[in-house]
């Protein structure tokens, strides 16, 4: 996609609302007036709301809304008097009470999610009633983004604090198109694992809700999608998840800055002031520079023991660079940032003891925000950028750097590998922020490098920033979402609504007749990694005998399972069986019938294959059915099953090539060869009959359930438990909302036809 500069038109937008939602507000009150907070997701999205923010912009949006935490009322926020410059935004504030702010915020978001996601487990505080509060203050912003929603709306969701709710959109707001950007890294496996097992599937489901899932890097949506398909059974295929809440696409969108802003900002009379002020103050000595914010993920102390062996290692430096050290006050309440806030300025008092002179220091350490106009000095005049955190989702300081450097005398980025940003500026001096002597070995390699060679990096580097600037990643996650949202629109089941619930048990009410087909495994009994322990339990043997009990209903189940184990858990029920996918079947009271003669001379060659492959795949199976065999994977590590199975359908391909006779069926985590003869469709149509009945229901949850909906006629209803492409019309959940709707349907009288619009928020309700 090519990138648009400030002031060019982007695409006319299908929506016209956007509602950016984010843990804080972009703005809070002082003395009356609107002050705006400091940060990268402000920056960049006022930068992009001053350039698309009319309505008479093809490009923008009628309305800005952003909702996010804020002690200030909207009566007060509305009132407060602003800037000229400021972005018209409409200010929606969520009040989160006290203690329950402290919970989620500091306690899950800061000291559970902040420091796993960042590579440092050790700091992660695993406590439960965190977490708790988690959920409930996600829930929070779900109740307020809902009632401030309208149709058509696009919602953008940001970081770290909110990832659970775009699942609890997805289900509130069906017709929106949602977003989510997370803002930090994404971890590999082994620490994203370290999360309690229940806690780790809610994030990843609720960070699914999102139409489109996007990240700084393609290594955090690599590592996302490797979490997604160890942890849950949604299917990932490319950078497409099929989840609990339908498809979402993953996407890297490398956040930019506004760097045309920053370009003509410094030649501003401020800025200029400013660089006259610098001058003076560290007169001919060459200027290193770094600007962070106080946290243990900056690298702060590494940085100034590594620029200490720099002074150690290279004296002929000494007395001619100064490294001004720029840390931004955040958290220092903390006991953990009092410590670091304390060793830092430890070692900037002893490296100054050490190699200070009347006339020169070689640190000069602040630790205060500093205004914009003196931060584009230092930017301008810095002949080195240090740059090294331990590790970060971007960095933008990096990229202000480069944007805020003069062409005829640029200066040299050094930056940590750790940094998202080091994936796009690549001509940098790239290091290893716990290499000491790698740093100083960058310091002096920069300070050594000709004129050309600055310039000639640096308008590589600046090129990339241009090209890649905020404009460019807030159009292109946008358009995503757009597009993301309309690639829903394939074949998939939506949740039942009260009115189609409504409509479902008043023809059936109605009906004479009705035929019920129904799946076990995944429809009636959740899955279980032992397939002989997926037994019914008193719940569903008490919806089947009151299905049957009805003599208008015929009632049928249609499995993949075996003849002995759906007689010993049915046998004595008032319902036709047919197992192996219709291979047999049963009246009530009657003996087994095989529906077809097989010849079964190709199963010994089949188990043969499948046993090869078993011998390098710990946890798998090999199950041998009286017309099938079947390979299960349920119990075997994630990648590992992927890359065998994958292994074995090519096996059984090459194998059965010339045999037109059988087929190879993927379910869920099976892969089973068998008859074509026999299937769910040919079982489903020879129990419907001719002519069909008024009333018939199919459920089911897996690909061989396709065949049982494709067996039912029209006006006929069709459900799928679970999420994915499918020819069934409506979808629930789990094997509890299967059980729910059936029992609506016995006793209508005990059902709440609102409670299914919720169909996917409770194990147990439609």
């Amino acid at each position: 996609m090519t990138s648009r500069r400030a002031g060019e038109k982007p695409p006319v937008r299908r929506q016209r609302r956007l509602l950016v939602v984010s843990y804080r507000l972009p703005f809070r009150l002082e003395e009356g007036k609107l002050a705006q907070n400091a940060g990268g997701l402000v920056s960049a999205l006022f930068a992009y709301a001053r350039a698309h923010g009319s309505q008479s912009d093809p490009g923008g949006f009628e309305e800005l809304v952003w909702i996010g935490a804020s002690t200030n009322s909207a009566a007060e926020l509305a009132s407060a008097e602003r800037e000229a410059d400021m972005p018209r935004v409409r200010l929606v504030p969520v009040t989160i009470p006290p203690r329950l702010d402290r919970q989620f915020y500091e306690g899950c978001s800061n000291d559970l999610i902040w420091p796993l996601f960042h590579s440092f487990p050790d700091l992660a505080d695993f406590r439960a009633t965190n977490y708790e509060a988690y959920q409930k203050a996600n829930a929070l912003f779900c109740r307020l983004v809902e009632k401030e929603a309208r149709d058509g709306d696009v919602i953008w969701v940001h970081d770290y604090h909110l990832l659970l709710l775009p699942g609890m959109l997805r289900q509130a707001l069906p017709a929106a198109a949602i977003g989510l950007f997370l803002h930090i890294p994404f971890p590999s496996f082994e620490i994203f694992r370290l999360i309690p097992r229940t806690w780790r599937v809610a994030l990843l489901e609720g960070m699914l809700g999102a139409h489109l899932v996007g990240f700084h890097t393609q290594d955090y949506a690599t590592h996302f999608l490797e979490a997604v398909s160890r942890c849950l059974d949604g299917a990932t295929d490319q950078m497409v998840v099929d989840s609990v809440h339908g498809r979402s696409r993953v996407g890297a969108f490398p956040i930019g800055i506004d760097a045309r802003e920053f370009e003509l900002e410094r030649n501003t009379a401020a800025v200029q002031q400013c660089r006259d002020d610098i001058r003076r103050a560290i007169g001919d000595h060459r200027l290193m520079f770094s600007v962070d914010r106080l946290d243990y993920t900056k690298g702060l102390l590494q940085r100034l023991l590594a620029y200490e062996e720099f002074l150690e290692r290279f004296p002929r430096w000494l007395g001619e660079i100064v490294f001004n050290m720029v840390v931004i006050p955040s958290r220092d309440t903390i006991p953990r940032y009092q410590k670091m806030k304390k060793e830092i300025e430890s070692t900037v008092g002893r490296i100054n003891g050490l190699y200070s002179t009347l006339d020169w220091r070689p640190i000069v350490y602040q630790y205060r925000s500093i205004p914009r106009a003196e931060l584009i000095a230092l930017y301008d005049m810095a002949d080195i950028g240090l740059i090294t955190p331990m590790r970060d989702g971007m960095n933008l300081v990096a990229k202000e750097f480069v944007a805020c450097q003069p062409p005829h005398r640029s200066g040299v980025l050094i930056l940590s590998e750790m940094t998202g940003a080091a994936a796009e500026l690549r001509e940098a001096l790239l290091i290893n922020p716990n290499d000491r002597s790698e740093i100083a070995d960058a310091i002096a390699t920069a300070l050594l490098m000709s004129d050309e060679q600055r310039r000639s990096t640096w308008t590589r580097l600046r090129d990339r920033v241009f090209a890649n600037d905020v404009f460019t990643w807030a159009e292109e996650f946008l358009d995503g979402v757009y597009s993301a949202r309309s690639g829903t629109a394939v074949p998939t089941a939506t949740g039942i609504s009260p009115a189609g619930f409504r409509k479902m048990r008043e023809a059936y009410r109605k009906a004479a007749q009705r035929v019920i087909l129904l799946d076990y495994d995944g429809t009636l009994v959740p899955f279980h990694r032992i397939p002989s322990e997926a037994v019914p339990d008193d719940r569903v043997r008490q919806v089947l005998s009151h299905l049957a009990a009805d003599t208008a209903n015929q009632l049928a189940i249609v499995s993949g399972r075996s003849t002995q184990f759906l007689e010993r858990w049915f046998g004595k029920e008032p319902v036709t069986l047919f197992a192996e996918h219709g291979a047999f079947r049963r009246h009530p009271g009657g003996d087994w019938q095989q529906l077809q003669a097989d010849d079964k001379h190709w199963k010994n060659a089949v188990i043969a294959c499948m046993r090869q492959i078993w011998k390098r795949s710990p946890g798998a199976a090999i199950e041998e059915k009286a017309t099938a065999v079947v390979w299960h994977y349920r119990d075997m590590e994630p990648v590992s099953a992927k890359q065998r199975t994958a292994d074995l359908e090519r096996a059984l391909h090459e194998l059965l090539n010339d045999n037109s006779d059988l087929q190879i069926v993927r379910g869920d985590r099976i892969v089973e060869v068998r008859p074509k003869k026999f299937s769910k469709m040919h079982a489903a149509r020879e129990f419907i009959g001719t002519p069909p009945p008024p009333f018939i229901l199919a459920i089911g949850d897996d690909r061989t359930d396709e065949d049982l909906f494709a067996a039912v006629p029209p006006p006929g209803y069709t459900v799928k438990v679970g999420n994915g492409p499918t020819r069934a019309a409506m979808s629930v959940t789990n094997p509890g909302q299967v059980l729910a709707l059936l029992e609506g349907l016995i006793s209508p009288a005990s059902m709440d036809p609102e409670a299914i619009h919720g169909a996917h928020r409770g194990a147990d309700r439609i």
